[in-house]
């Protein structure tokens, strides 16, 4: 009954205040109703006369004359004062504790829905969240949620930020299960894991290894406590990214192995740096991205298929089909049961073949005439930007998307 009480404060004293009105004022009625000189002469006075005196109003319109219409008086006006003391300072409390919660960077997990989780800390996170919002167009900063160990001026920079207004911040170590359930992860649209070189407390730098075991281990909790959430993960060395893969990581960023590609292709031609970033910067006219197949276009073969989505969609030029999309594990749990479906034992052992060796988000670039856009794809486009919004409401799941 007290813990009750203390997790209901608020109500259970409404509920004695009620109670005390109720019973005082009819109390005071009949001590009043006969008394000479008395003016609380119905219950309905009595009640009026109740709510002022324990509210602390007082109008004094109504008074008792009796000695004891003036004792339950008393209990009524102390009742009051001490159950109205109790529910402002219930009330105070809470506007404070949301204060403090805020600027701390303590995230109201209730009222997380289809948001985007970031997980670790860059030097340029202004710039990296500036251009999740860029690339994700409708979405607004408060739909951002950064979990990372940050002091509180590493929180208020953050803020300060026009463009970051509402961003919404959990204090904590990335990795850890406790700080990834205050972000909510199992409701988010997407995660995306950073691979954090930050200094320690004792300032020293963690070394590649450290950083990619806790992108894994980051990886690893968010499969067990939020199952089918699109997961991109960056990893340092490329090594090491058969264990995102077990954690059924959705997309693996490979920032090392990026740089060294680049400039092997830069070597080899001309302005491949240059084309590749214009692709990628959300300040430039063009980006490449992908963007659901409509229902309509599925199972066609990619030149027929190629036509009608430009004809559909000016703005975007098809350079590709990426298969499989989506979370690995119920793309795979969805092929299995699709696989089981054929009373052929070897053709049962071939589909399920077929399942061990399924890459998910694979790209396809420019197949052949006889290609069938497959179940569950997604076109590679190149896009001019403002133009031609894409809304498809027969396609596939738009979180999708490819973000940069």
């Amino acid at each position: 009954m007290i813990e009750f009480s203390r997790a209901h404060t608020i109500p259970t004293v409404i509920g004695i205040l009620i109670f005390a009105w109720f019973i005082v004022s009819f109390a005071v009625y009949r001590a009043e109703f006969n008394a000479e000189g008395a003016n609380i002469t119905t219950y309905g006075k009595a009640l009026w006369w109740g709510v002022v005196t324990f509210l602390t109003v007082g109008y004094g319109d109504f008074v008792p004359v009796t000695i004891t219409g003036r004792i339950w008086a008393g209990v009524l006006m102390f009742t009051g004062v001490i159950g109205v003391a109790i529910i402002t300072a219930k009330i105070s409390s809470y506007i404070v504790e949301q204060a403090l919660r805020e600027g701390r960077g303590v995230v109201t997990t209730s009222k997380l829905k289809d948001h985007f989780v970031v997980c670790g800390w860059k030097e340029d996170m202004h710039e990296i969240l500036k251009h999740i919002l860029a690339f994700n167009p409708g979405m607004s900063a408060s739909e951002l949620v950064v979990v990372a160990s940050l002091d509180q001026a590493g929180v208020d920079n953050l803020r300060e930020d026009p463009e970051l207004k509402g961003l919404q911040v959990v204090v904590g170590e990335y990795y850890q299960a406790v700080n990834l359930q205050r972000a909510a992860p199992e409701r988010a649209k997407k995660v995306m894991i950073l691979a954090d070189r930050t200094p320690g407390l004792n300032g020293v730098i963690p070394s590649v290894t450290e950083v990619d075991a806790r992108t894994i281990m980051t990886a690893m909790t968010l499969s067990n406590i939020a199952r089918g959430t699109l997961v991109t993960a960056e990893i340092i060395d490329p090594k090491m990214d058969q264990y995102l893969k077990l954690a059924h990581v959705s997309e693996i960023v490979y920032s090392r192995e990026y740089s060294r590609l680049l400039l092997g292709n830069a070597s080899g031609g001309t302005g491949i740096a240059n084309i590749i970033y214009d692709l990628l910067d959300p300040k430039t006219a063009t980006l490449i991205t992908t963007l659901p197949v409509p229902e309509t276009l599925l199972h066609q073969t990619y030149p027929d298929f190629k036509q009608k989505f430009e004809d559909l969609f000016p703005a975007s030029i098809v350079i590709g089909i990426l298969e499989n999309t989506g979370n690995s594990q119920r793309i795979k749990e969805t092929a299995l049961r699709q696989a089981q479906k054929t009373p052929d034992v070897s053709k049962l052992v071939q589909n399920l073949k077929m399942i061990k060796d399924l890459k998910c988000n694979r790209p396809v670039f420019n197949p052949g005439k006889n290609y069938l856009i497959p179940e569950g794809a997604m076109a590679i486009v190149v896009r001019t930007r403002n133009e031609d919004e894409y809304e498809v409401k027969d396609a596939g799941p738009s979180e999708n998307h490819a973000v940069a």
